[in-house]
């Protein structure tokens, strides 16, 4: 058999705008040659910049002339960063009390407990699902709490 050729359809035709031209798009436009840069590019061009601000680059003219009239004085240390910074994340820990209870099907806030499973749920509608919960899989959520009772 022959392939088919298109019918031409003279309504759709004319409101076809695919074959119109776009004067919005650019031809000569390309994409801008930047590259994303990693953590770890990140973090040294952070530490680069800290550097600078704590050791400001002495004059490069003065230098000799400074170390050779005085030669027993030594560079000062640098002072040290106290606190939470870019790449040091130890901070005191929080005077905020932690929430001790999550719902183990959906991961909310939970404020229930089914006695029977002891599943905890935040509300009614995790409340039915877990009644509709097929044997042994209470055991297994209360398994990914940690609450799981082993009996040997």
């Amino acid at each position: 058999m022959a392939p088919q050729q298109p019918v031409p359809n003279t309504v759709l035709d004319p409101l076809d705008i695919t074959i119109l031209p776009k004067p919005f798009k650019n031809p000569n436009w390309k994409p801008a040659a930047r590259r994303n840069k990693n953590l770890k590019q990140i973090l040294q061009e952070a530490n680069r910049a800290q550097a600078a601000l704590l050791n400001p680059p002495a004059p490069a003219a003065d230098a000799p002339a400074a170390a050779a009239a005085a030669p027993s004085q030594a560079a000062p240390k640098p002072p040290t960063i106290v606190g939470a910074t870019f790449t040091n994340i130890e901070s005191a820990p929080s005077l905020h009390p932690a929430r001790a209870h999550w719902c183990d099907i959906t991961g909310l806030p939970a404020r229930y407990t089914d006695p029977k499973t002891k599943l905890r749920y935040a509300d009614k509608e995790v409340y039915k699902a877990i009644g509709n919960l097929p044997p042994g899989n209470a055991e297994g959520y209360l398994e990914l709490r940690g609450a799981n009772i082993i009996l040997k």
